[in-house]
């Protein structure tokens, strides 16, 4: 019976020790298998399988990294830099700022009244009004050569020159535009290197009001009261050739004479798509505006419309008693890719105010400038003309005039090639005058430099060469011709 027994136990036990031992190797499974989604599935019965994925997360912990994303920090201060950039916008973007380049830059030496200022170094801005400072600076070295068929002593001489203008531009209230900018200029001489048109005393003195303007806009016209250059009357030149601010007699003669229009007055343009309608007026004393200089002929034993209110000083004061009226319709186009400048500009002198006996004089000059810019800018061609007419009088009679005109013509052409950093260009003037049958003045000026941007468009050095040469009849020139070499280094803010 104990035996029976026995094996009685023992049978129950071959049948239960089987089924009991699946249990604990049913988590083993879901331990191995790589899915998370399978493990926590397999485990919900047992407290002891309920265990088991809790050992498993430290798989599922490894992916929880992934979450490092959210260690994405480095976005949130992403905006930090977006709030810089605004700020250097205006200097790198062409389309923001329109002194991005350099050759736009030095021609905005020349004149400043055709478009909105840059925004580029602005000291305060609020919205679109804004205002900011103006310097521009130049260190020149220049050798001089001189050449003589009469004259054998003349000497070549080296000069250091400087040149700098200074003061503040700005647009306020969205329709005001004001610019006032004086000069350290190179000096004075009779029609050379002094600036012309800038004040009413040309004077010895070197520091000179070189533009003080306002400017109101509204509806597509645009009104402007002070001392400024009118656009229309700027031949398109090499922007190689102003390292000196277009200020040295290679360059300021013949802009001069072909109608290069400075002075106090007001001007009134419109705008309408590619094209501006203009008009300007100036009255008062010659030196008021540098249109006085192209006007020929003497209008007084004293000289020409220019020279003779700075000879008849009194006091230190030019001569008060000649009085001149200047009125200029112009038009311009823009395209882009081509560029056109014409004016007509009339002249109505009075050489005394004091009589009334004494002759009025008239004259005009009828001028036009084109630029074409090919390969996106990187080659330039332009070129200029103008003729000029007007009355003389048979000095020293003031009452009578002559029976000739005064005559002058002026043509020029030039280019630009540019690549990078550097720039290289040229240009050729030719002046013809004529006053009387047998008195006839040639003048011809040739230029060629190159420019190296170090930093575009504010800093830059450069080398030009500059001749002129004149013929006369019947009398030889004293000076037949001069050479110059200018080296200058030039900042543009």
């Amino acid at each position: 019976m104990r035996t029976l027994r026995l094996l009685c136990v023992t049978l129950l036990c071959g049948v239960a020790l089987p089924a009991f031992a699946q249990t604990p190797d049913a988590g083993v499974p879901p331990a191995a298998t790589p899915p998370p989604t399978t493990a926590p599935g397999t485990a919900e019965p047992l407290e002891e399988d309920a265990a088991e994925p809790e050992l498993a997360e430290p798989e599922l912990a490894e992916p929880a990294p992934a979450p490092a994303p959210v260690a994405a920090p480095p976005p949130a201060p992403a905006p930090a830099p977006s709030r810089v950039e605004p700020v250097a916008a205006p200097y790198e973007d062409p389309s923001e700022d329109p002194d991005v380049s350099g050759d736009a830059a030095a021609e905005r030496t020349l004149s400043t009244t055709a478009e909105a200022p840059p925004t580029s170094f602005a000291i305060w801005s609020d919205g679109e009004s804004f205002i900011k400072p103006v310097l521009q600076m130049s260190a020149l070295m220049v050798g001089y050569v001189p050449h003589s068929d009469t004259t054998d002593t003349l000497a070549s001489r080296v000069s250091t020159l400087a040149l700098a203008r200074f003061g503040f531009e700005g647009r306020l209230f969205g329709f005001l535009t004001f610019r006032s900018v004086f000069e350290r200029n190179m000096g004075y001489s009779l029609a050379r290197n002094g600036p012309v048109g800038t004040s009413v005393w040309e004077g010895t003195a070197s520091l000179q009001a070189r533009e003080n303007y306002l400017r109101i806009d509204k509806w597509g016209l645009a009104l402007t009261g002070g001392i400024f250059p009118d656009p229309a009357s700027i031949d398109f030149v090499s922007a190689n050739m102003l390292d000196s601010f277009g200020m040295d007699p290679y360059v300021r003669d013949p802009l001069l004479v072909s109608g290069f229009g400075q002075g106090q007055g007001v001007m009134l343009r419109y705008r309408w798509e590619f094209l501006d309608f203009g008009l300007s007026y100036t009255g008062g004393n010659p030196l008021t505006t540098s249109l006085a200089f192209g006007f020929g002929g003497d209008v007084s034993s004293l000289g020409t419309l220019f020279s003779a209110p700075l000879r008849a000083l009194a006091n230190g004061i030019p001569g008060s008693d000649i009085h001149l009226q200047t009125l200029t319709p112009s038009a311009t186009l823009n395209l882009g890719f081509l560029q056109v400048r014409t004016a007509a500009q009339l002249y109505y002198v009075d050489i005394d105010v004091t009589s009334d006996d004494d002759e009025r004089l008239k004259g005009y000059n009828l001028r036009a400038t084109a630029k074409v810019s090919l390969l996106d800018g990187m080659v330039e061609v332009f070129g200029g003309f103008a003729y000029r007419r007007n009355q003389q009088l048979a000095i020293p009679d003031v009452t009578t005039l002559r029976d000739q005109d005064y005559e002058g013509l002026v043509g020029s052409v030039g280019a630009d090639f540019k690549y990078g950093a550097f720039g290289f260009g040229g240009m050729y003037y030719r002046i013809q005058s004529t006053i009387s049958e047998t008195s006839e003045f040639t003048n011809q000026y040739i230029n060629v430099g190159v420019t190296y941007w170090l930093q575009e468009p504010n800093v830059s050095v450069g080398l030009r060469w500059a001749r002129s040469m004149a013929e006369q009849t019947p009398n030889e020139p004293r000076l037949k011709a001069t050479d110059s070499f200018i080296l200058s280094m030039r900042l543009l803010l």
